[in-house]
């Protein structure tokens, strides 16, 4: 078996700095072997029981994988007899891949905290985790934003200042606090050498798969000990009846994770569609009367308005009867207008059979209620269009008016 092993730990106020060494057969899917994570908050009294489990979390799909044992020196006892469980959850997701590989701590810590209400939610700034705000506002104290794709600690890099000027702006509206968290460990492994090697068994990429809910929840529980929260809130991404069997976080998966006792991971709102969603905000909007800006865009630090995600999101708002422009979308002339446009320029480029089911929520959701649209003319467009079959005829034109393009393309990348 291949060796994955924390060699020292050191504690640093907020941050914390992982040494480790591993097996020759496994450094190719490393770029480093330091992980460094400013935590947000001072973690120096927490013990490295519970520290240690960050360090497992993100290596324990390349543990899984890779027929590699874990070594840490200490280990949270509650953590270590769910890991038995978490495990047995990913297995279930890639079953087509044997898990091998074994966790071993030489000292089982039985760190306690006390059981309450009180969450640390992990925060994104889309709709999946505005909704479990709302829903439990009232018990959670603090939201969690991770960014963990720099290099060094010292990097600047504009999403990541993005991202926590968002947070710290929506805690204050709402009267919470807010926690930001730096890391690289997202930039610590290789992955295009880990993708080559695994994806064509597992189905999926390594972040996708396995890193990034783990590492979340992971971060988030540290958090927990020192602010006194014993949960961990983690936003539903999908459905009941609609997982995605490839995707870290999903129920059967993020409620297998247990530490210092009492402490647990809720993952919330699995039960709600997305459209139930995009409902749920909209209701809450025009209740309170003030705008709700919405980030989802996943090309810009602001909502752009012409990508699949923002394009989805804005029908969904206004088959809600919703306005997009209350909700940090910017166009102009009339929602269809926009709409039709951006079709005409980006629907040959989106998948839409993924798309397609979300339209269909929202196709329904207008269906059973008309008159709660705004927009007349939205509604009579969107109901006669055939999302697919307008999808195939966009592909059509994009590959007639670019065949020379894509044929030099081609041509260059088999060369």
């Amino acid at each position: 078996m291949e060796r994955i092993e924390i060699e020292r730990i050191d504690v640093k106020g907020r941050v914390v700095e992982y040494s480790f060494s591993l097996s020759k057969r496994l450094e190719k899917f490393f770029v480093s072997r330091s992980i460094f994570i400013d935590f947000g908050l001072d973690v120096a009294r927490i013990p490295l029981s519970m520290l240690s489990i960050p360090f497992v979390c993100c290596m324990s799909g390349l543990s899984w994988i890779a027929d590699a044992v874990i070594f840490v020196d200490e280990l949270d006892e509650t953590f270590y007899r769910s890991y038995r469980n978490i495990k047995s959850a990913y297995q279930d997701l890639h079953q087509d891949f044997p898990f091998r590989g074994m966790l071993v701590p030489s000292i089982l810590r039985d760190n306690r905290i006390e059981k309450n209400d009180r969450s640390v939610l992990l925060f994104g700034g889309g709709i999946d985790c505005q909704t479990s705000f709302l829903r439990h506002r009232e018990t959670i104290p603090y939201i969690c934003n991770v960014y963990g794709w720099l290099e060094e600690e010292t990097d600047e890099s504009d999403v990541d200042i993005s991202d926590r000027m968002k947070t710290e702006e929506f805690a204050r509206r709402m009267g919470t606090e807010s926690l930001h968290v730096r890391s690289n460990i997202f930039k610590v492994f290789n992955h295009p050498v880990i993708d080559k090697e695994f994806n064509q068994r597992l189905r999926t990429n390594y972040w996708y798969g396995f890193l990034h809910s783990m590492t979340f929840i992971s971060i988030a529980m540290q958090q927990c000990i020192v602010t006194g929260a014993s949960n961990v809130m983690i936003a539903s991404s999908f459905t009941k009846g609609r997982a995605n069997s490839v995707c870290a976080s999903l129920m059967t998966t993020d409620s297998e994770f247990f530490f210092a006792g009492e402490g647990r991971t809720i993952h919330d709102a699995f039960e709600m569609s997305r459209q139930d969603k995009v409902g749920y905000l909209v209701r809450y909007q025009k209740e309170s009367g003030q705008p709700y800006p919405l980030q989802v865009c996943s090309f810009n630090d602001h909502n752009c308005g012409e990508c699949d995600k923002c394009f989805r999101t804005m029908v969904e708002i206004a088959a809600e009867g919703g306005d997009p422009r209350n909700f940090g979308f910017s166009y102009n002339g009339s929602l269809t207008s926009h709409l039709k446009s951006v079709m005409e320029l980006r629907l040959f480029n989106w998948g839409i059979w993924k798309e397609n089911y979300y339209y269909q929520l929202a196709r329904k959701r207008i269906e059973g209620s008309q008159d709660k649209c705004l927009d007349k003319e939205f509604v009579d467009w969107f109901l006669s269009f055939d999302f697919v079959e307008e999808h195939k005829k966009a592909k059509r034109v994009y590959y007639r008016n670019n065949f020379w393009k894509i044929l030099k393309r081609k041509l260059r990348n088999n060369g």
